[in-house]
């Protein structure tokens, strides 16, 4: 029997109504049609001062805003001729960092759920919840706002460093026990190992970066091969799989949200004294910037123009995700009860899902 199923999976980063629109031939998907919600960005209109722009920026993902912000903060240094001292660029990276650990424990609790592992979803989100409020106690309710260019807009109190300190150690532990228990779990296994896999071939056919290239073998990582902030002096551990199935970007997702922790810990502990402060209306040279950093699901550019008063342009070119072409790689001929874990996977963003020219 042969019918159209439409299915809408619940991400926690889709923040509208995705579809996915499968034909499907008995209990085999024939063929996808990936039906995006529509533009849900919240766009930086230009001509936009500094300040503005990197705060509007930061409200354009809710779960990689920080690393909007970071991106299009680097940019305007660049035109400025600032640069973040040691103790600012260490508070940077934490705070991507837990930004970072959050998104990948929310997409994981979300795969877990669907996989009907209703204690291990509970438990992700949990942690999650913990990596934000650590994000929180660091940069604020609006963590974008912690951002000015060439520092910050306000230091961290040694009160609150240490903390902040027992908080992520506490974190960590607990991430450490919940990845040990968690990635050996036969109904997991059953249900993702050689599930909607993609060959490191495809990966890089489709441009793909971040978790769900390096889920196909791919390492690269744009904190290790071009640093910014402070990932010069704290690099992080790249982690790899090669099934390119929904286990291995599980585990990527699960291994790398822990490693991110890990490397809190060591900004914290190491975080230098000194300046720290930014400059709230940095003057710009008239001309044009790009800046990368890697955002939660990969590699995230902006490019921005100036006129030597103002942003007149600001582009954002977020890494590929979840769209018509992959989602028919990666879920046409799967079964139809894999359908949506597939998609989960990937953990989809539509605030990062295009670019957009502001």
């Amino acid at each position: 029997m042969s019918y159209t199923l439409a299915l809408s999976p619940a991400a926690p980063a889709w923040r509208a109504g995705q579809r996915l629109l499968l034909q499907v031939d008995g209990e085999t998907v024939a063929d996808v049609d990936y039906r995006p919600a529509g533009d849900q960005l919240r766009p930086v209109v230009a001509p936009i001062d500094p300040l503005p722009a990197i705060y509007a920026a930061g409200r354009r993902c809710d779960s990689c805003g920080f690393a909007h912000a970071l991106a299009l903060c680097q940019t305007i240094e660049q035109l400025a001729g600032l640069a973040p001292p040691p103790r600012a660029a260490v508070l940077r990276l934490a705070a991507a960092e837990l930004e970072r650990a959050a998104a990948h424990l929310d997409a994981l609790a979300a795969l877990l759920d669907a996989l009907g592992l209703a204690a291990g979803a509970a438990r992700l989100a949990e942690v999650a919840g913990e990596a934000r409020a650590a994000l929180t106690g660091l940069a604020g309710p609006a963590p974008a706002e912690l951002l000015l260019p060439g520092g910050l807009a306000h230091n961290l109190a040694e009160a609150t460093h240490a903390d902040l300190r027992q908080q992520v150690a506490r974190l960590s532990r607990r991430l450490f026990q919940l990845a040990d228990r968690t990635i050996d779990q036969r109904p997991l296994l059953a249900r993702t190992v050689e599930v909607g896999a993609l060959s490191r071939d495809a990966a890089l056919q489709f441009g793909l970066r971040g978790p769900i290239a390096r889920a196909a073998g791919l390492s690269a990582d744009v904190r290790v091969d071009a640093p910014y902030a402070a990932y010069a002096e704290l690099a992080p551990a790249v982690i790899t799989q090669e099934g390119g199935d929904a286990y291995a970007r599980l585990v990527v997702l699960l291994l790398e949200a822990l490693e991110s922790v890990k490397l809190v810990e060591r900004a914290l502990r190491d975080l230098p004294e000194g300046a720290w402060e930014g400059v709230a209306a940095p003057q710009l040279a008239r001309g044009e910037a790009r800046a990368e950093v890697e955002a939660p699901r990969g590699g995230l550019i902006y490019q921005v123009g100036s006129d030597g008063r103002r942003l007149t342009a600001v582009l954002a070119v977020p890494a590929p995700q979840l769209d018509r072409l992959l989602a028919r790689a990666l879920i046409g001929r799967a079964r139809l009860d894999d359908a949506a874990l597939i998609a989960l996977s990937t953990a989809p963003c539509d605030g990062c899902g295009s670019g957009d020219g502001m």
